[in-house]
C-alpha cells in the first residue's frame, strides 16, 4: 500500500472545514424538517489519518458497528462510509422516529432511517465537495451494513484499484436538545484520487 500524505496544508485543511461545515449545516436542517425536531451536526475533528488508527478510533477491529456506505465516481472515485457505533445506531434511529423506548435490534425500518440519514449527509457533503474542487462526482444509493469495524474497513478497500494507507477523516456528532450521537465520516480513495482532490483545493 501507498502512502498519501504525511497531513495537509494550512489551505487544505481550512477549505475541508468550510466544505464540512456548509454540508454538516445543510444536512441538520433536512434532519430538521424531516423530524419536526432541532437536530444539529457538528465536525469538530478532521484528519487525514492512518487505517489502524481508524480502526482504534472507530471502536476497534471487533468492535460492531453499523455503517452507511455511498460509492461515488466521477473525476475521482472511492466512497463514502459513515459508522456509528451499534448503540448510537440504534439510538439515531428512535432519535429520528422519535421512539419513546430505545431500539434493541436494527431491523428493516432501521435500515431505512439509517440510510437516509447516511443518503443525506453524504451526499451534501459530496456535492459541496464537488463544487469547491470543482470536480466531477456522482453517488450510488446507500447500503447499511452491521458488522465489525475491521470487517467494514476492509470491505471498502477492496472496493478500490489500490488501497491506501491513509484516509481522510471526519468525526461527528449528531445530536438534539437532549442526545448525543457520535459518528465517523469516512472519505475511502486510492492514492491518485486523494492527490487530485488535495490539489483541487489547494489550488481554488
Amino acid at each position: 500500500m501507498t502512502k498519501i500524505t504525511s497531513g495537509l496544508t494550512f489551505k487544505q485543511r481550512e477549505m475541508l472545514e468550510r466544505i464540512i461545515k456548509l454540508s454538516t449545516d445543510s444536512s441538520a436542517v433536512a434532519l430538521s424538517e424531516m423530524t419536526s425536531k432541532s437536530i444539529f451536526l457538528q465536525s469538530p475533528e478532521l484528519d487525514v489519518v492512518s487505517l489502524d488508527s481508524i480502526i482504534n478510533i472507530a471502536g476497534g477491529s471487533e468492535s460492531v458497528a453499523i455503517c452507511v456506505c455511498l460509492i461515488f465516481s466521477g473525476e475521482i472515485s472511492g466512497n463514502i462510509l459513515l459508522i456509528f457505533p451499534r448503540a448510537s445506531a440504534l439510538k439515531l434511529i428512535s432519535l429520528i422516529l422519535q421512539e419513546d423506548v430505545l431500539r434493541e435490534e436494527l431491523d428493516e425500518m432501521g435500515v431505512s432511517v439509517l440510510g437516509e440519514v447516511g443518503n443525506l449527509v453524504s451526499s451534501y457533503f459530496l456535492s459541496t465537495l464537488s463544487d469547491y474542487a470543482r470536480l466531477d462526482l456522482r453517488p450510488s444509493s446507500p447500503m447499511v451494513v452491521q458488522d465489525m469495524v475491521g470487517a467494514i474497513v476492509s470491505s471498502a478497500m477492496l472496493m478500490l484499484e489500490r488501497a491506501p494507507e491513509e484516509i481522510l477523516y471526519v468525526k461527528t456528532e449528531l445530536s438534539d436538545e437532549f442526545d448525543k450521537i457520535d459518528g465517523h465520516l469516512m472519505l475511502f480513495t486510492d492514492e491518485d484520487s486523494l492527490g487530485i482532490l488535495l490539489q483541487a483545493i489547494e489550488t481554488r
